[in-house]
């Protein structure tokens, strides 16, 4: 039997994902572990913690953060638009790729 092939107009180009590095700056308005499984599991994005200063006060956690994220440019701006809303947003630093030499 011969299936009639769907074409949907969009094809399969993977996104280009760059790595920046996010500094958060905790105001005990989010707890950090709520923070980290929303930006793995909401936004599927993962994470490697690179620098991490955080007092914990009556269940709020203060401090400073920094993510190390391989990401794509649409995920960049969802979490930017989530921190900004929870105003944690410190600065955002793209990683530079060093190319070896031949």
């Amino acid at each position: 039997m011969i299936y009639k092939q769907e074409t949907t107009g969009k094809t399969f180009f993977p996104k280009s994902t760059k790595q920046i590095i996010l500094e958060i700056e905790l105001n005990g308005k989010i707890r950090f572990d709520i923070l980290l499984y929303t930006i793995y599991n909401h936004y599927n994005v993962s994470y490697k913690i690179v620098n991490a200063n955080i007092e914990y006060l009556n269940g709020s956690n203060f401090g400073q953060v920094k993510l190390l994220l391989n990401i794509t440019q649409d995920q960049i701006e969802k979490i930017e638009n989530y921190l900004r809303e929870y105003k944690l947003l410190s600065s955002r630093i793209d990683v530079l790729q060093k190319k070896e030499a031949s």
